[in-house]
């Protein structure tokens, strides 16, 4: 009988990818922060919302805000194939919201040794990213749903109210 051991050292992410206008660019959110991994669905347009939020739609019941993290983050924003798209379905402070992202790429794990602090002052979005994670020769930022959802917490509540409102 083998026994495998679980390193602490160690935590999985979900990968996924935005495309930007030169290249795709790689990111991760820790799996205990994501309930579930959706197909994007028809997404309900809120009017006067914050162009990051997408929309809202339906999950059993639930209305959902749906943000789109390459516009959140300050992405150039170009035209993708959308059937590779998908909604990962983020719960923060039992809350749940969607994250539009452009391709899931797969669940790894990552060694906390391979990861680096985000530069200060180099990211204008350094207060979403935990750090930088080196991972086959590709870096692959690693964001902190909280902090990202928090800062766009007037705007989901907004969204969640004018589509309760129809």
């Amino acid at each position: 009988m083998t026994v495998q051991l679980v390193s602490l050292d160690a935590f999985q992410v979900v990968t996924f990818s935005l495309m930007d206008s030169q290249k795709k660019e790689n990111y991760a959110i820790p799996i205990e922060q994501i309930r579930e991994i959706r197909a994007v669905e028809s997404i309900t347009k809120v009017p006067k919302a914050k162009s990051y939020v997408k929309g809202i739609i339906n999950l059993r019941g639930h209305i959902i805000p749906v943000i789109d993290v390459k516009e959140k983050l300050g992405l150039d924003s170009v035209s993708t194939n959308s059937s590779k798209q998908r909604i990962l379905v983020a719960e923060v402070n039992n809350s749940l919201t969607g994250l539009l992202v452009d391709e899931v790429d797969q669940v790894m794990r990552i060694q906390t040794k391979d990861i680096e602090p985000a530069p200060q002052g180099a990211l204008e979005s350094h207060n979403y990213v935990k750090g930088i994670a080196k991972s086959d020769e590709k870096l692959i930022v690693l964001l902190d749903v909280a902090k990202l959802l928090d800062d766009s917490s007037f705007a989901i509540t907004e969204a969640i109210q004018g589509g309760n409102q129809q």
